[in-house]
């Protein structure tokens, strides 16, 4: 069976979604959230999570396997997420048997892992302790995430969200340009755009932002690169800067001279990084720093070609795990804490992670994932790999 794909998006980058499901998904979910008390939900998952100890949803699987409505996997193949894959090698090494269940021949993220004690843990993309029934049910929410933050004392961008043109115009008014417009929840940095200086810009920006989400996040822009630190039971386990698609200048090169001689590096061969392209999205992005393909940068002038920080438009990371100021550790352990969460993906933005949060302007928290992508960590373009997936099943053995 082929599995449906969304359609090419410039606005999604490399990894397109359904705009119309996505849209649609994050409205519901935001339905179910306004009628449910967070009692009832917690007694929700406190039952389901009840029902993994005793075994129930291995036999469910089961069940689905024998009326046709799910088929099993028992090796890795091309529909597997990298994501799931990083868990499952890690598995092996452990003497862990790990099954992926596709409902409807559809990859869905979810697995049985056997032990070598003979009890059996169903997940979904990642596995995690009991515990995570607690965590805070606006983790995924950019929106409600700043509010709480804000109040916390922990560093944000200021801004809002905004579900209409004129809650947008209004709030725009408020900060100081230049400004990032996002959907409120999910993205992964689809329909995001930056260096907003003006209500023309800030229309366009809303509008691509809506095309997924019932409401935009409008917040100041913070300076420096993003960072992803990937936080396991609530100690800081890796962290990555994620570069945009960008050179850096020898004050003798063009950028066009610069972006060929980046491109050669074997890294950019793919499967996981792709080659710089000097498209119309390059030539946006360097007229906003006043500059084009025939520009000589000064040296060590970093010159960005895109806004976007996918590996799919030529975007790459570095590990920086050994160079992360102690102050800005103790941040991204303090935010697990307040979220309650056995795993979490922070975006930070800081001009530099060497020195502490608390000496610069314009940082802080941009996002916080639930299910991070912690494979970035696994296979960095530059610096040291990091094993978040044997931390995340130390952490879950530890538990059970």
């Amino acid at each position: 069976m082929n599995v449906p794909k969304a359609k090419p998006c410039a606005e999604c980058g490399g990894d397109p979604v359904f705009h119309g499901m996505t849209y649609y998904t994050i409205l519901i979910d935001d339905a179910m959230r306004k009628v449910m008390d967070p009692g009832f939900v917690g007694k929700f998952f406190g039952v389901f999570a009840s029902a993994l100890e005793r075994g129930i949803t291995p036999h469910v699987l089961d069940f689905m396997m024998r009326t046709g409505m799910a088929n099993k996997r028992e090796e890795p193949d091309d529909e597997t997420q990298l994501l799931a894959l990083m868990i499952w090698n890690e598995a092996k090494v452990r003497g862990i048997k790990v099954t992926e269940f596709r409902l409807f021949d559809l990859p869905r993220n979810i697995f049985l892992a056997e032990l070598p004690s003979g009890k059996k843990l169903a997940y979904e993309g990642i596995p995690l302790p009991a515990r995570a029934i607690n965590r805070a049910e606006w983790l995924d929410n950019k929106a409600e995430m700043k509010k709480k933050f804000t109040k916390l004392g922990l560093p944000v961008a200021k801004g809002g969200s905004a579900s209409s043109w004129r809650e947008a115009r209004k709030l725009y008014r408020t900060l100081a340009p230049p400004v990032i417009v996002k959907p409120y929840s999910g993205s992964g940095s689809r329909h995001t755009l930056l260096h907003i200086e003006d209500e023309t810009e800030l229309k366009r920006a809303f509008d691509i932002a809506k095309q997924i989400c019932p409401a935009a996040v409008i917040e100041e822009e913070l300076v420096g690169p993003v960072y992803r630190a990937t936080v396991v039971d609530e100690k800081l386990a890796a962290t990555l800067r994620r570069d945009q698609p960008h050179v850096i200048g020898d004050g003798v090169r063009t950028i066009t001279e610069l972006v060929a001689e980046a491109n050669k590096h074997p890294g950019r061969s793919g499967p996981y990084f792709h080659q710089m392209n000097l498209d119309a999205d390059a030539e946006k992005e360097l007229a906003w720093q006043k500059m084009t393909f025939t520009s000589i940068p000064e040296n060590g002038l970093r010159v960005t070609l895109n806004q976007k920080i996918n590996w799919g438009v030529g975007g790459t990371t570095a590990d920086v795990s050994d160079d992360v100021h102690p102050d800005n550790v103790e941040l991204f352990e303090e935010v697990a804490r307040v979220l309650k969460a056995p795993i979490v993906g922070i975006d930070f933005i800081i001009p530099d992670i060497t020195r502490s949060w608390k000496e610069q302007d314009r940082c802080g928290v941009i996002e916080c994932n639930s299910m991070p992508f912690f494979d970035n960590h696994h296979l960095p373009f530059e610096g040291k790999p990091r094993n978040v997936a044997s931390l995340i099943w130390q952490m879950v053995l530890r538990s059970l």
